[in-house]
């Protein structure tokens, strides 16, 4: 049942594939994975850390916003795109970032706090979850917590929006950013801060970090307060993920030495490169000059063909841009690290 639902929108048939069951058992075995993760922890009263503060008031606004997008798909019977909502709230959000924000260390115990939030957001998305998964979901439901054996998902009330602990959250941080307007934060700025985190996992592997060796991050948060209000969110979110040192870098200028970097949505993630000589790191930023100058052609080349830009839709036009700026950017910012080398 999920797995069809997954590859089937308002209007299209459907040819049969055993695989989209297969795709239906991997989203099951992930919930059952999550709620063991979670069972595991043991809370105590112990104070709540940053990071899980964070991640708390994140998923909360997240989720009541998947929740007004789920509920529209409903009344317009769109309930494949229902699912896929759910599925990404689940799948993405909740076991790829959440969890993983706010997993103690092995064999410690949890906060109280958070791990009451937690149980709390776990009963909503299986709320969410049960009119495509009802079996699993009703399981779970009694396996999370002690019930009465009336008290039955399927005559649970739908979740209702959560709205306590974010907005506390974001109200104590606007009262430090002198009244400034989060919601651009909020909404938009905590995909960039992940796609941060992947690329500076991305650059240890590379230099070849240990586990429990700290690497040196500067962020460039773009010079204006609603940067440095996002970076202040969630430098203890990025320092745990990362296993790294976080700066937060006011001036494009970047301090002395060489770099990886990266720019999401205005922020400049700059990797410290370690234990190299001069002559390697040359060669590595010219290998990637060469790269975004082959992948930029294709995207120029792309964009001048009147057949596509006439045809093509225009999010997918919208999308076609948006490469050609990023790969600018990256290009910039390269050329810039090989002229401090000299």
């Amino acid at each position: 049942r999920t797995g069809m639902l997954f590859s089937s929108p308002a209007g299209n048939d459907l040819p049969f594939d055993e695989k989209l069951c297969e795709q239906g058992r991997n989203f099951a075995n992930k919930i059952w994975n999550a709620f063991r993760l979670v069972k595991g922890w043991t809370p105590e009263n112990l104070l709540q850390p940053k990071e899980s503060k964070t991640a708390v008031a994140w998923f909360e606004f997240k989720l009541n916003a998947s929740l007004v997008e789920i509920e529209d798909h409903y009344s317009k019977f769109r309930i494949s795109d229902a699912l896929l909502t759910t599925y990404k709230l689940v799948w993405d959000d909740f076991c790829a970032w959440y969890l993983e924000i706010i997993k103690p260390e092995f064999g410690k115990p949890i906060d109280a706090i958070t791990y009451n939030k937690t149980i709390e957001f776990f009963e909503s998305l299986l709320k969410m979850l049960h009119p495509f998964m009802p079996f699993i979901t009703e399981e779970l439901w009694h396996e999370l917590k002690e019930r009465d054996k009336k008290d039955c998902l399927i005559v649970a009330t739908w979740p209702s929006k959560l709205d306590h602990h974010a907005s506390t959250f974001f109200k104590e941080i606007e009262i430090k950013s002198l009244g400034f307007n989060l919601n651009q934060i909020r909404e938009n700025h905590w995909q960039a801060i992940f796609d941060g985190i992947a690329f500076i996992r991305k650059s240890r592997q590379k230099h070849s970090f240990k586990k429990d060796e700290k690497s040196e991050v500067y962020i460039y948060s773009g010079g204006g307060i609603q940067g440095k209000c996002t970076i202040e969110i969630w430098t203890n979110v990025i320092q745990k993920l990362s296993d790294s040192k976080i700066s937060v870098w006011d001036e494009p200028k970047l301090p002395e030495g060489s770099y990886d970097q990266e720019i999401f949505r205005g922020f400049a993630f700059n990797f410290k490169r370690k234990g190299e000589d001069k002559e390697s790191q040359i060669k590595d930023l010219l290998t990637e000059i060469e790269y975004q100058n082959g992948f930029l052609a294709l995207v120029d080349k792309k964009l001048s063909n009147e057949k596509f830009v006439n045809s093509a839709p225009p999010a997918v036009i919208e999308n076609e841009r948006k490469k050609k700026a990023d790969a600018e950017s990256k290009i910039n910012a390269l050329m810039e690290a090989l002229k401090k080398l000299g």
